[in-house]
Parts: C-alpha cells; sequence; structure tokens
C-alpha cells in the first residue's frame, strides 16, 4: 500500500543543475525595483494628473459660480416677496427704499464699538428732521437701517461697520418682519465683509431727483400703480452696500449709477411680478464702465444706449427724452 505525499501549491521554479538536470527552487521573490514606478512612469502620471486638473478645474469653477448664481436669484427672489407682502399689509403701500440718513446709536451693550473713525448710528430716523431732503419719505421706515459705513453724515463705500451693527441694521429695516434671514440681503458673491449687496431701484419709492412735466415726482409710492409689472425691476444687485437705492436717469440719455457687472458681463435683478432674472450687457463700453466705476456715463454706440433704456425702462417704465431712433427702445407700459 503506497502513501501518497501531498505537495502544498506553491510557484516554483525549475533550474538547469551542473549535471544537466532540473531542481526545483523555493517560491519566486522579484526584487523592489521591480515592484516600483521608473521615473518615466512617475512623470506620465503626473503630467496625466495635470492634464487631467487643467481640464476640470475651469468646469468646476464655472459649477460653483453657478451656484452662488442661483443662491443670489433665490435670495432676490425671497426679498421681492417680502416686498410684496409688506405692500399687501399696507394699504399697497410700497416701503421706503431709500436708507440715507443716519440715526440713532443703538442701546449701549448691543453691539462692540464700532470701528475706529465710525459711528454706530444704524437706525432709521422716525420722524425724519425737518430739513431732510427727500421729503416724500417723511414719517416712512426705510426697508433697511443704514447698514453702510459713515462717520459725520459721510459715506463710505470701501469701509464697513461691524457684523454686530450691520445685523442691527437689517433688522430694524421695515423688510426684516417679511424676511426673517440675514443672508436674504446679500448674493453670496457680494464684497466680503458686507450683510448686504441688494438695493432697490430709485423707481420703487426710492431717493427720486426726477419729476414729470409738471413738477410732481415721478416716484412709484403704491403697487398698483406700476404698469408692465413683469418689466419693472425692483431689486437690483450691486455688489455693495450703499446709502440710498439705485438711481439711473430718465429725462437724459445716461447713466447716473455704473452699470453693473455681476457674474459676468450683466447683474442679477428681481421684478414687480415677483420673479427674478438676470440681465446681460451687450456693448463692450457699457462693461468698461462698470468696470471702471464711472458714473454719469453716456454711452455713444446703439449696443450701449439699449443696455441704457433697459435699465431705464425697467426703471421708470418709460423715457422722459427721445431716444435714438437708430437704436432698439420698448416702453414697459
Amino acid at each position: 500500500m503506497y502513501r501518497r505525499k501531498v505537495l502544498a501549491l506553491r510557484p516554483v521554479r525549475r533550474s538547469f543543475n551542473e549535471v544537466g538536470s532540473f531542481s526545483e527552487e523555493g517560491p519566486a521573490h522579484r526584487s523592489a525595483s521591480e515592484d516600483g514606478f521608473t521615473l518615466v512612469e512617475l512623470l506620465v502620471v503626473i503630467a496625466i494628473i495635470a492634464l487631467l486638473m487643467a481640464i476640470l478645474l475651469p468646469a468646476l469653477t464655472r459649477a460653483r459660480e453657478q451656484g452662488k448664481r442661483i443662491v443670489c436669484l433665490s435670495n432676490l427672489k425671497q426679498l421681492t416677496l417680502a416686498w410684496m407682502n409688506y405692500a399687501s399689509a399696507n394699504n399697497d403701500k410700497l416701503v421706503n427704499g431709500a436708507p440715507f440718513a443716519p440715526g440713532a446709536t443703538p442701546p449701549a451693550g448691543t453691539c462692540p464699538a464700532p470701528p475706529a473713525g465710525l459711528s454706530g448710528d444704524v437706525t432709521a430716523i422716525i420722524p425724519l428732521p425737518a430739513n431732510w431732503l427727500y421729503s416724500v419719505h417723511k414719517g416712512e421706515l426705510p426697508w433697511i437701517g443704514p447698514a453702510y459705513a459713515f462717520s459725520g453724515g459721510t459715506w463710505y463705500s470701501d469701509r464697513y461697520q461691524s457684523e454686530c451693527l450691520q445685523k442691527v441694521a437689517i433688522q430694524t429695516g421695515a423688510l426684516w418682519k417679511y424676511a426673517q434671514n440675514e443672508k436674504t440681503y446679500r448674493c453670496p458673491t457680494g464684497q466680503k465683509n458686507s450683510l448686504l449687496s441688494f438695493m432697490i431701484m430709485d423707481s420703487m419709492n426710492g431717493k427720486t431727483q426726477y419729476s414729470d412735466s409738471t413738477g410732481r415726482a415721478i416716484l412709484t409710492k403704491y403697487i398698483n400703480q406700476i404698469k408692465g409689472a413683469s418689466m419693472r425691476m425692483v431689486f437690483i444687485d450691486e455688489g455693495v452696500p450703499s446709502p440710498d437705492s439705485y438711481a439711473v436717469y430718465t429725462a437724459s440719455q445716461r447713466w447716473f449709477d455704473p452699470p453693473m457687472a455681476r457674474h459676468g458681463n450683466g447683474t442679477d435683478l428681481s421684478y414687480a411680478d415677483g420673479h427674478a432674472g438676470r440681465i446681460m450687457w451687450k456693448a463692450p463700453e457699457t462693461l468698461d464702465a462698470a468696470k471702471n466705476n464711472t458714473y454719469n456715463y453716456q454711452p455713444t454706440t446703439c449696443p450701449g444706449k439699449e443696455d441704457l433704456y433697459k435699465i431705464q425702462v425697467g426703471c421708470w417704465g418709460k423715457l422722459l427724452y427721445t431716444p435714438d431712433p437708430a437704436c432698439k427702445y420698448a416702453p414697459a407700459e
């Protein structure tokens, strides 16, 4: 009877020995150099990774920017719904869109001391003083307290109140009752350190400088006065806080405030029917005026004039001058 020898399965190598016969060796082992990468292989892998990053990063950047645009439009829509709810609760009267004058200092201990050189006045003065320039707002609480930096009656576009004081400004505004989230009042791409980037258009009970041929202010005071609501602009994304509403002429073929270049070649806005959207500029000169922050800019080309008409009509509904007949113009009413 024979006993079988069971051999464990293992890799073996056979080689010739000195006498020419095969012999078995132990398990095969590879050297460290055989398991690793060569320098050329490493460089190829690094080059491939760099190429993939070059391809994917712009796409990721665009996706991130698109996400911020969506949030911006959502915030504009929510703020406009709050604006509409305010009118509904106040006999159709529009909220005061011009938070121009600084007011009383918050109670002691509400916030830390403001930065050096700035006051902490953030609450609107009610009633407005007798020498208040814009008497059409007498007794009206502004939609937001002054969230911009100011001292001695002068405001600073490049300086900011503390975050605490800005929150007080937002929470003492007339719209806080209807939009109780500080994030609603700004675009995610707004200027750093500012909790406010949206402003109301001049015509929507803002800081008007214009009147019709009879001398009456052409400010819209009631929501039922708005014609062509789907084209009439309410909020605009300026990107920075401002002491008043967004101003544009209606009796002159020129801008007042500079055009806004936000999210690329245009800006986000909301409209009186409650929707929010994006407006894109046609003319290089409009973009140049936006990038250079040019006030009172007067366009010279048809695309530039059409960009201006778009904002003027969106703000006021009509023009109080004759537009260039060679360029496109469409009233909102």
